[in-house]
């Protein structure tokens, strides 16, 4: 369609789930976003003119809204909304007047200028603004935010939302040195909702009036950039725009605002993302990423700056959902939820199966179907769930935990049919894929068809193209079992048969060997064995027998030589050869005798002594006076030199030549001299 060409991807996704008649709570659900962005997506179709008014705000709504209108100019969509009954709702009364934008030309009777722009302003936008600017002041001054407004304060603030200087200085918090500070910004942003819905013509009208005015020749700062400010923040193009660029400077605060710069190729353009638009974001924002956002531009009149409120951020080229697919698959890969190793087996034959899924859906029948045929043994639990929306995933992680507190269960089939990517959502979030990993019982995930993949496809234990296929591995088939069956059977009896044959064959070999056709041969044989057994027996027994009687005899007459009496007599007998001995007889004569041959034998000893020793002195001076005469000294007393060249001793005159300086060495003293002739003998 060629209206679709400027309109962003997002807003096409809307569209496109209008086209199918969800209404605007059930497209809010599918998407996970709130009713009043899909109702500012609606704004823009209408305005578009893909959307007929006609179809979102009855007839009877629209007429009422148009008569308060028609009768009396407004600031505001609150004056606007406080004539109108409480049926009609904000949303309504902007719809109506985004379809009045594409009449102005075919009704000259509309009093509402194309330009005008009439918003809703609820208490977290104010909350977020009065929070902005403190943020802004605090980093200007280098001070913590609460040095300028203490939390409390702001909500205060809101509370009682003061009009003047005087009502401020009722507010706990606000002194006097803040008040004069910046009572007149607070004022500013605190009554803003009444004011910032003048028209354009208004809004221009008044400030030619006060710069062509004599007092207003020359513009203040504060003038100029009040000036600039009105007519950037009236002008309706600037109020739901649209930019494409790339993030830079991210900064996420801990007050859940995200600070940012929007930027191409040639310029920058700072953006504010505040908690309450960005808290459901599906994805990360990262420095570098390409996106398209949705908001109005606002200028922060105390540093001249302007920036853009964002509303809504979605990725450029590559879905919003894609793209949180594709962060959360990469994170969960990381972590190892992915792992072979952390996959459980599947049992062969469950006893007992649990389904998670819709209890309406075809998926439930399908499975049933292909169990029942296939294996009708297995007892079936089924969790029911809701399996798509904004609730179905903590349904989902609730139904995982009641199969596993199930006694018994021996496999879970997660499943659901196929279905566009916001469709199958539920299976992409976080929580579900943790759940899945944590389960004790072994999971299959069926999501979908064939080419539809999800997170739950990958944590899974085994995944399955289809609901089908998820009962087929699930469950064995019977009729192979009875196949198998029937194919053990005959393969047992077969194998019965031949052990038989085997067995009986050998029976035969057994039975026809000797012992079996003459078993008494055997018998006489072994007979007279045993009786030439029994008298080698009896012979070695005699043997060894009359051995025993010998050592016997000889250990009794050991016994009976070493006996006390036998003893007595021997030492008796020995006595008395002693006494008959000389010593006992003359033992004074023996002891001279012995005396005498002693000091003879000391005599000779020592003489033998003397005569050795006078033997060794003869050697001794001997080899003493060979050592004197080859002594180097004493032959040198006798006369004699020693003749040296170079620390070598000369015995031969070829060792020098001519002019070679010799040393000569005497008995005493040393005698340097020149070789002036050589002789050879």
């Amino acid at each position: 369609m060629e209206e679709q060409k400027n309109i962003p991807e997002t807003i096409v996704s809307t569209y496109n789930y209008y086209k199918k008649c969800h209404s605007i709570n059930q497209i809010a659900e599918l998407r996970n976003l709130k009713e009043t962005t899909i109702y500012g997506h609606i704004e823009k179709l209408i305005s578009s003119g893909l959307v007929d008014v006609d179809e979102i705000v009855n007839q009877e709504k629209k007429e009422k809204i148009l008569k308060v209108l028609k009768n009396k100019k407004f600031k505001g969509l609150k004056e606007v909304k406080e004539q109108l009954d409480d049926s009609i709702t904000y949303e309504e009364v902007r719809c109506v007047l985004s379809s009045l934008k594409i009449q102005k030309d075919c009704d000259p009777n509309n009093f509402v200028q194309e330009s005008q722009k009439l918003g809703i302003e609820s208490h977290s936008e104010l909350f977020d603004k009065l929070k902005h600017w403190c943020d802004k002041v605090a980093e200007e001054k280098g001070v913590p935010s609460f040095f300028i407004l203490h939390l409390d304060t702001i909500k205060e603030i809101l509370i009682k939302k003061p009009i003047n200087k005087e009502e401020l200085e009722k507010i706990n918090g606000m002194g006097k040195k803040k008040i004069e500070s910046y009572g007149e910004e607070i004022l500013k942003i605190i009554n803003s909702e009444n004011k910032e819905f003048l028209t354009i013509d208004e809004k221009v009208n008044e400030l030619e009036a006060d710069i062509t005015s004599p007092k207003n020749d020359i513009l203040t700062v504060r003038e100029l950039t009040k000036y600039i400010k009105n007519l950037l923040e009236s002008d309706s193009k600037l109020s739901n725009l649209f930019v494409r660029g790339e993030i830079s400077n991210l900064r996420k605060q801990s007050s859940g605002h995200i600070y940012f710069s929007l930027k191409d190729e040639e310029t920058q353009i700072k953006c504010v993302f505040f908690r309450r638009a960005n808290e459901n974001l599906d994805f990360e924002l990262e420095d570098g990423m390409k996106i398209i956002i949705r908001g109005e531009i606002e200028v922060y009149q105390p540093r001249g700056e302007y920036s853009i409120i964002v509303e809504e951020v979605h990725p450029d080229g590559l879905g919003a959902l894609h793209l949180a697919f594709t962060q959360l698959k990469k994170k969960l890969e990381k972590e190892g939820l992915f792992s072979m190793e952390h996959k459980k087996q599947i049992p062969k034959f469950p006893k007992i199966i649990g389904l998670v899924t819709s209890p309406s859906g075809a998926v439930l029948q399908d499975i049933l179907k292909v169990i029942k045929k296939r294996y009708p043994l297995v007892r079936i639990i089924l969790f029911p769930t809701i399996v798509q929306g904004k609730k179905s995933a903590s349904q989902i992680v609730e139904s995982i935990s009641l199969a596993n507190n199930f006694p018994d269960l021996d496999v879970i089939i997660i499943g659901r049919g196929g279905g566009s990517l916001e469709d199958l959502w539920s299976f992409n979030e976080e929580i579900v894929a943790r759940a899945i990993f944590e389960s004790e019982v072994p999971i299959i995930s069926a999501v979908g068809h064939e080419t539809d993949f999800t997170i739950a496809d990958f944590v899974a234990d085994k995944r399955a193209p289809t609901p089908s296929v998820a009962a087929e591995i699930a469950v064995p088939d019977i009729e192979e079992i009875y196949k198998q069956i029937g194919y053990l059977k005959k393969r047992g009896a077969k194998s019965v048969y031949h052990k038989l044959k085997l067995y009986k064959s050998h029976l035969e070999q057994i039975k026809s060997k000797f012992i079996f056709k003459k078993p008494l041969e055997i018998v006489y044989k072994n007979y007279r064995q045993l009786d030439q057994t029994t008298r080698t027996l009896n012979n070695s027994i005699s043997q060894i027998i009359q051995e025993k009687k010998e050592g016997l005899r000889i250990v009794e007459s050991d016994i009976v030589a070493l006996s006390p009496k036998a003893m007595l007599k021997s030492y008796k007998t020995e006595l008395k050869q002693i006494e008959k001995s000389p010593f006992f007889k003359k033992p004074k004569k023996l002891l001279l005798n012995n005396r005498r041959e002693i000091n003879q034998k000391a005599y000779e000893l020592k003489n033998n002594i003397k005569k050795i020793i006078y033997a060794k002195k003869k050697e001794i001076e001997i080899i003493e006076s060979k050592i004197i005469a080859l002594n180097p000294k004493a032959i040198l007393k006798r006369g004699y030199s020693i003749v040296m060249n170079k620390n070598k001793i000369l015995i031969n005159s070829s060792d020098v030549k001519k002019g070679d300086e010799i040393n000569v060495i005497l008995h005493r003293g040393k005698i340097n001299a020149k070789v002036k002739e050589t002789h050879k003998n």
